[in-house]
């Protein structure tokens, strides 16, 4: 099978988004699949960063049409293709695929709903594209698309019954692990009294990803907890930034590395036992999996039947909430006995999430849409 995966990011592993398409390129290499990438990477170098966003759907356009015969299948992120939706013939060019690595408009929302407590101002500029004309994009290229991508039951639903998406036509997938995550030893080990207690929150340092809840929580339990150190790990922005958030008093047990080589993660992690995510909006977060994987226990508020179940494999917590927070971290502070199951179990879970086996399913997806066993979009 020849396929075409795209996305609206630059060819970086160490991003969420940008690795899941590329691991997912790699295994379907390694099936013997004919596999090609466009991404920004395949854009003029001169193009701003703000209009990537904007030309790479005209950019994705006139690639298939110069290269579409070859294809049998283009797995898009969303709203890459909507003008190649509009404009091809079912009968001759490749099936279309749409996939969401986390929805605009569920993230959309959340970030109006911050806008209402007031702790981030948009810009009136913002309902003329990515408030706007973006989510209209998105919701037409899933619309338009012959089969869909979701990564998890909240995204999914609200495509089905908000944006008119067919469900016969849309199934639930999942991220994966590389194969450098997979069989780790598990070096889970019980906390001994007067050991050190180290919670970490992976990723980008922007409010969606719930860094207000994260600090607001954290200040109690770094005051309440002298042995409790907290790291972040691939920031983007300087320690400064973060530690801003912070009491002075607590700068010394908080670290933060801006960025990381994404092979390097499993060091990084090693010594750490809590892995925080208070996210205000995700599709299926990699950070969160890969430090599972490395014996972390999940405090989160992102949740899916097919991956996190509460009081089993993390502790789960509502969105927006530092009180979950500080009660669920003073649970794991308070009873080892607990902190060590749910690592272990979190462990186990990860194991699960093989992008081999992820990758396979995507391609009897295809075969099933190739063969019209999926109904395409008239």
């Amino acid at each position: 099978m020849n396929i075409l995966l795209t996305i609206h990011h630059e060819m970086n592993i160490n991003a969420g988004a940008a690795n899941a398409t590329y691991q997912l390129y790699r295994e379907y290499e390694h099936a013997g699949h004919q596999v090609s990438l466009f991404t920004y990477d395949n854009l003029p170098s001169y193009l701003p960063g703000k209009l990537k966003a904007i030309a790479f759907p005209f950019y994705l356009f006139r690639h298939i049409r110069r290269t579409g015969q070859k294809l049998d299948i283009v797995d898009a992120s969303s709203g890459d293709a909507w003008i190649w939706s509009l404009f091809r013939s079912k009968n001759r060019e490749p099936s279309l695929i749409t996939r969401s690595h986390g929805l605009e408009h569920t993230m959309h929302e959340g970030l109006l709903e911050e806008h209402k407590r007031g702790n981030i101002r948009l810009s009136w500029k913002y309902p003329l594209y990515h408030g706007g004309l973006r989510l209209w994009e998105v919701a037409l290229s899933f619309r338009k698309s012959d089969g869909a991508f979701f990564l998890n039951k909240q995204d999914y639903q609200y495509a089905v019954t908000r944006l008119k998406v067919k469900q016969a036509s849309s199934r639930l997938v999942r991220n994966g692990l590389p194969e450098y995550f997979l069989g780790l030893p598990a070096t889970v080990t019980e906390i001994q009294p007067g050991d050190k207690i180290r919670v970490v929150q992976i990723g980008s340092y922007i409010m969606r990803k719930g860094i207000q809840y994260t600090a607001e929580a954290m200040n109690v339990i770094l005051r309440d907890y002298p042995h409790v150190e907290l790291s972040f790990i691939g920031t983007g922005c300087p320690a400064e930034t973060v530690l801003a958030d912070y009491d002075p008093g607590l700068h010394s047990r908080i670290h933060v590395i801006p960025a990381y080589n994404h092979k390097e993660l499993p060091a990084l992690l090693a010594g750490h036992h809590i892995k925080l995510l208070p996210t205000l909006s995700e599709g299926y977060p990699l950070s969160l999996l890969e430090a599972m994987a490395c014996g972390l226990a999940p405090v989160t508020s992102f949740t899916t039947e097919a991956f996190l179940r509460d009081n089993e494999d993390a502790l789960v917590i509502p969105a927006r909430d530092p009180d979950a927070i500080v009660r669920k971290l003073k649970l794991l502070l308070g009873d080892p006995s607990c902190l060590f199951e749910l690592r272990m179990k979190a462990y186990q879970t990860a194991q699960q999430h093989d992008w081999r086996q992820i990758a396979g399913e995507a391609i009897e997806f295809y075969e099933e849409v190739r063969g019209n066993g999926v109904k395409k979009s008239g």
